[in-house]
């Protein structure tokens, strides 16, 4: 527990070190953009704000469509709140906590803790499936019109699509495929042992939860899952409308163009392995878009959808969770009549 504990210590160390001394080197950049968007009109910001919060509106519908298949009872306003605490949870843990949190909220709401998992990770899958699809589509779209935000990055691009494609793949035969799990594990039975044989068998047994809400919902419900394709396609349109809002303030950008670039950024930063994203949508959004626009524009742009994604929703998701801490320390102290 104690080891637990350093590790995730050490974690919040490194990477708000490393995010002082990339704020600190960059420090004539960032004042730039900054510039840019204490200029930004106010109505600028206020449209962000609501894209921010929609976003987890549409999180919270799929949950909803999740829960209802189990939990008959369930509520949308119910799968809202449990989005922004999550979202809270989600950023303060650096995105360790997400799930965690979900998994008790739904645990909370009537759904065992069991099937709560498998949903999560159900849930999870859907998001980074569609995260590949809109990303390739908007890269495509960008390839096909020879925009000049993409010229140079052939071979970037291709790795990076070919080992997007290769994990959302892997994703799928985990999720749809029993027998492509049940041959994994086959192998990893000969080569765990030891304290590596309890984490298989846990891995395995939230797999198999996983496997069984999937098939669950593909051959019961079709219409669900593709329900929450399109939520998951809107969501993620919420963020990536922010940078053209603070770009067509001042540039005359093309929607379609920035939503491309957009997307398909987010669809590579996702192979580049660091906490919570931070750091690897920055790096490829602003790669893509200095080459149309100017690197402080680009740079305002950034900062502002990542405190659409990150920090915009914790205040309302704070709220939320003290609210609930407030009301389960209060049935504690009333006794029982």
């Amino acid at each position: 527990m104690k080891q637990g504990k350093k590790k995730s210590w050490l974690k919040y160390v490194l990477v708000f070190g490393l995010i002082f001394f990339a704020c600190w080197y960059e420090r004539n950049f960032l004042a730039q953009a900054a510039e840019k968007i204490r200029k930004l009109p106010d109505w600028t910001i206020f449209i962000i704000i609501v894209l921010s919060l929609t976003y987890l509106v549409w999180e919270g519908t799929i949950i909803w469509l999740l829960m209802r298949q189990s939990v008959k009872h369930y509520s949308w306003m119910q799968g809202v709140r449990c989005s922004f605490v999550c979202s809270f949870f989600r950023t303060t843990t650096l995105g360790s906590g997400g799930g965690v949190a979900q998994m008790y909220e739904m645990n909370r709401d009537g759904l065992p803790l069991a099937r709560g998992a498998g949903l999560s990770m159900v849930q999870y899958i859907f998001h980074k499936v569609s995260i590949t699809l809109y990303g390739l589509i908007g890269f495509l779209c960008l390839l096909f019109a020879k925009d000049e935000s993409v010229s140079g990055y052939t071979a970037f691009l291709a790795a990076g699509i070919g080992l997007t494609a290769l994990i959302t793949a892997a994703l799928l035969l985990v999720t749809a495929c029993p027998s492509f799990s049940n041959w994994g594990f086959l192998i990893a039975e000969r080569l765990c042992h030891g304290k590596w044989q309890d984490k298989r068998d846990k891995m395995k047994a939230q797999i198999d939860s996983m496997q069984e809400e999937s098939l669950r919902l593909l051959k019961h419900s079709p219409r669900t899952a593709g329900g929450i394709f399109l939520c998951d396609f809107a969501k993620l349109t919420c963020w990536y409308l922010v940078p053209w809002f603070v770009l067509s303030a001042d540039l005359p950008v093309s929607l379609w163009q920035i939503v491309c670039i957009t997307a398909a950024a987010q669809m590579l930063a996702g192979v580049i392995p660091t906490p919570a994203g931070l750091g690897s949508l920055e790096f490829v959004f602003l790669m893509f878009s200095t080459k149309i626009v100017g690197a402080a524009e680009a740079g305002a742009a950034m900062i502002l959808l990542r405190c659409a994604v990150n920090i915009i929703p914790l205040v309302p998701g704070a709220l939320l969770a003290l609210t609930d801490r407030r009301k389960k320390k209060g049935s504690r102290e009333c006794p029982a009549e």
